[in-house]
């Protein structure tokens, strides 16, 4: 048995317990002297004086290789981690300030496997999911064709009632000459914000961007999802849930609904049917690390 799959095994073997220990994790597991238990990867810098008003579950998913790692770690860490390793499964805790309220939040970031030999291994970290990232490349059109192929039913069938963003990753790649002289050799380009907003308007969710290399659009996109589980936290003893596609318009009252799917994208006007899988299997296509 060669190094790497002796590593790999470890790593799935222990994967596999860290996620029947999921609840657990959800507590910060912080030691009186303020450091953190093996129970999940803290930032750095927290230095809480009290217990958090909030503890959330955020998942990622996505293709492998599409960006989901680099993100958790960008925003939990602060540093941009230059070399490729593909994930089983990962915990990151968190702490930030829910910024309407002050209030502190503690974050489980779970980062998860998106390759098809771990299909059978993801769904264990599903449960008790507060909000949900379904993330592509941008630099990999390939990605954005597997959410609505793969991962959007993945998620729908999992969490039919947790709140979605789609996220398009790796924005600075958009721009560079050698991805779009890549893609040009394959008769591809780089994924556009229409492209990304339209599969998002489909999903009901709500669509945003980022660079984790660049930190750009990283803080904005956790403030947004910190906002929309808090808002539904303090919400659900004074009115019934919020649907899916309130994620876009989560300051508005009249768009509480009783029954919480997929309704409405950016626009809250419009309410598109979600586009399921179509039956026959397409062969995925895996993005490319540049």
């Amino acid at each position: 048995m060669s190094a790497t799959h002796r590593h790999n095994s470890r790593l799935q073997n222990a994967s596999v317990t860290s996620l029947r220990r999921g609840p657990q994790r959800r507590d910060s597991g912080r030691r009186s002297d303020g450091s953190v238990t093996s129970s999940g990867r803290e930032s750095i810098g927290t230095g809480l004086t009290e217990p958090p008003a909030y503890s959330k579950k955020f998942v990622v998913v996505g293709d492998g290789g599409c960006g989901k790692t680099c993100l958790l770690i960008s925003y939990s860490q602060g540093i941009f981690p230059e070399k490729y390793v593909p994930t089983v499964f990962e915990n990151y805790i968190t702490h930030c300030e829910h910024k309407p309220s002050g209030k502190i939040v503690e974050l489980a970031l779970w980062d998860t496997a998106g390759q098809e030999e771990y299909d059978r291994l993801r769904p264990l970290s599903y449960p008790e999911t507060d909000l949900l990232f379904v993330c592509f490349a941008i630099d990999c059109p390939n990605s954005l064709e597997n959410v609505m192929d793969k991962w959007y039913p993945e998620v729908l069938h999992f969490c039919p009632t947790t709140p979605i963003i789609l996220l398009g990753l790796k924005s600075d790649l958009r721009n560079k000459r050698t991805c779009i002289d890549l893609l040009k050799t394959q008769g591809l380009t780089p994924v556009t914000t229409h492209q990304g907003q339209a599969v998002a308007k489909k999903m009901g969710a709500l669509y945003m961007e980022c660079s984790s290399k660049e930190m750009t659009g990283v803080h904005e996109i956790f403030d947004a999802a910190i906002n929309t589980v808090v808002a539904e936290a303090e919400g659900m003893n004074q009115s019934p849930p919020a649907s899916r596609g309130s994620l876009t318009a989560q300051n508005s009252n009249s768009q509480q609904q009783q029954q919480r799917r997929p309704q409405t994208s950016s626009k809250p006007s419009e309410n598109p049917t979600p586009m399921m899988a179509p039956s026959k299997k397409k062969k995925r296509k895996a993005c490319l690390i540049l």
